[in-house]
């Protein structure tokens, strides 16, 4: 977190009065994936956390092409930025969601942008990346990898 200190002088006596500013640095999160999973993925996190998760989500329809999507996509994703970077969670590893992600993050990375693309979300993963998303683009991203692969386990 950062903080800012302001002071101001008012009226005879110079009395000098102090404000904090708080700013809190957040990595902004999108979910790429086949349609409906993307918002279906948002509205899983809304219901556990019990508020808004504050994700952006892009659920790609049946014959979409990444060449045609990826411009698209790159403009959201540096849209979403906050300034630290945007992770983006895709679903199936080299399918069409995946490679329009793939794509759309290499334009946002040569405008400038830090951005990162996992695959194979879960409902972990994404929690795990809400609930971490104050830290470095990399840290977010190892603590996501984490979240999915923790919750990969046989339950009886």
């Amino acid at each position: 977190m950062q903080y800012k200190v302001v002071s101001s002088l008012s009226g005879p006596i110079k009395k000098c009065v102090f404000a904090a500013t708080w700013v809190i640095k957040m990595i902004a999160i999108v979910i790429v994936a086949h349609v409906p999973l993307a918002s279906a993925l948002a509205a899983c996190a809304r219901h556990v956390l019990g508020h808004e998760p504050d994700v952006e989500v892009a659920d790609i329809l049946p014959n979409e092409c990444a060449s045609d999507c990826a411009p698209n996509l790159a403009q959201q994703l540096i849209a979403a930025d906050r300034g630290e970077g945007v992770l983006v969670l895709t679903d199936l590893p080299g399918a069409t969601p995946s490679n329009i992600a793939v794509q759309a993050s290499h334009l946002v990375q040569a405008a400038g942008v830090p951005c990162c693309v996992l695959g194979g979300v879960n409902a972990s993963m994404l929690l795990r990346a809400i609930n971490y998303r104050q830290g470095s683009l990399e840290d977010v991203a190892t603590s996501a990898l984490a979240g999915a692969t923790h919750a990969l386990l046989r339950v009886d």
